[in-house]
């Protein structure tokens, strides 16, 4: 049965389906929109992960590869909350380790074209590589930063 109200009230029909589900009315239920709706969740969890992974690469490359001085604090902090996110993230779904690498790859592509759009909105002339200079361990390592992404003076 597909539900007019999954259409008009996303609340409404979620509550609706769980008041069935609880009552045992099992062949009222909106299976095809609830196996849709578990199965975006999947998706969903995928790509939070592959969007920290690419926030942190973007900072990354900017500590090590920017000649900007005022922003890397702000830069350090950045990096530091989303491998926090990220591990929180990977601690409550341990499944996603198996998508890890997966998502890793896709990110640095991501990444790699954001922190060039980043640095050229900026006038810096930065050379970034083709292949990520990182490795999944190091993004998530929190006491990992490059040597450039110290604070000069």
């Amino acid at each position: 049965m597909n539900s007019p109200t999954y259409q008009q009230d996303f609340l409404r029909w979620a509550e609706e389906q769980s008041a069935l589900f609880r009552s045992g009315n099992i062949a009222e239920m909106d299976f095809e929109n609830i196996l849709g709706e578990i199965e975006d969740m999947g998706k969903e969890q995928k790509v939070a992960l592959q969007s920290l992974f690419r926030n942190i690469i973007v900072h990354l490359l900017k500590l090590e590869l920017s000649p900007a001085i005022d922003p890397r604090p702000k830069w350090i902090e950045e990096v530091i909350e989303f491998r926090d996110q990220a591990q929180t993230r990977i601690d409550a779904t341990p499944s996603l380790k198996h998508y890890s690498d997966e998502l890793f790859n896709k990110a640095w592509e991501q990444a790699r074209r954001a922190a060039g759009k980043s640095f050229e909105a900026y006038g810096e002339k930065v050379l970034i590589p083709a292949e990520c200079p990182y490795l999944l361990e190091q993004v998530l390592n929190s006491d990992y930063f490059p040597e450039n992404a110290k604070i000069v003076s």
